[in-house]
């Protein structure tokens, strides 16, 4: 069994959105317990209509509830806004479907440890190759389009969402996506900024899964998004 990390002089949450992820939510939580107290565990469920709130209730973390379905990028910023009050230094995002495995955590509290990176991306670039090959295509469109408006860095996985954020980098009043673009406009503002970003190798597991990005509206907002950004 893994055990717990010493993450006293780091002090890391580790967020997780949810919404109707009753079949994987209870698994990923307690394996992400090998590494974390459920103390510094967050859920935020985003208004989820099945089972996934009274799993919640048996599981070992802390939980915020949206009142109504608000979308991914809200449900991290509630939890960015959770962990500020609560004055952690870095927040670990992972996604709720059982795609991200727990046992990178380690390899992003040491590239957390090194203290030369404030924004962490779990990459599935160079492990992609049980990636849907439509997966592949929009994340390496989409990819090069950020890092074209990121000017400084290449990134190769601008759709992870695995990805440790040190927070006092982070202006919360500066973004504004609520829904899946909100990643995408982290990267441009804060890489704009001058924030430094790391990009580590991770596994992705790809069940059967329903996607929840809608293809063609979450494509036109993207690219809403990418005209937005030459006016910031």
């Amino acid at each position: 069994m893994a055990t717990q990390l010493d993450l006293t002089l780091h002090k890391i949450l580790v967020a997780v959105p949810v919404f109707n992820e009753e079949k994987s939510i209870a698994q990923l939580l307690f394996e992400i317990q090998n590494y974390f107290s459920r103390t510094d565990i967050l859920v935020v469920d985003d208004g989820s209509t099945d089972q996934t709130a009274d799993i919640l209730n048996d599981c070992p973390c802390q939980v915020v509830t949206h009142a109504y379905n608000r979308g991914k990028g809200a449900a991290l910023l509630t939890a960015i806004d959770f962990a500020l009050k609560k004055t952690y230094k870095w927040i670990i995002c992972m996604d709720g479907d059982g795609q991200h495995s727990p046992r990178f955590l380690p390899d992003f509290c040491m590239a957390i440890a090194a203290d030369r990176f404030d924004i962490i991306i779990g990459s599935r670039y160079e492990r992609h190759k049980r990636m849907p090959f439509h997966r592949i295509l929009s994340n390496g469109i989409t990819s090069v389009i950020i890092s074209l408006c990121v000017n400084k860095y290449r990134i190769k996985d601008s759709q992870s969402g695995y990805r440790a954020l040190r927070l006092s980098q982070l202006n919360i009043n500066a973004f504004h996506e609520t829904g899946f673009q909100l990643e995408s406009e982290m990267l441009i503002k804060s890489g704009r900024a001058g924030s430094r970003i790391l990009q580590i190798p991770i596994d992705t597991i790809y069940n059967d899964e329903h996607s929840s990005i809608n293809v063609i509206l979450d494509t036109i907002k993207f690219i809403v998004l990418i005209i937005k950004s030459f006016f910031w």
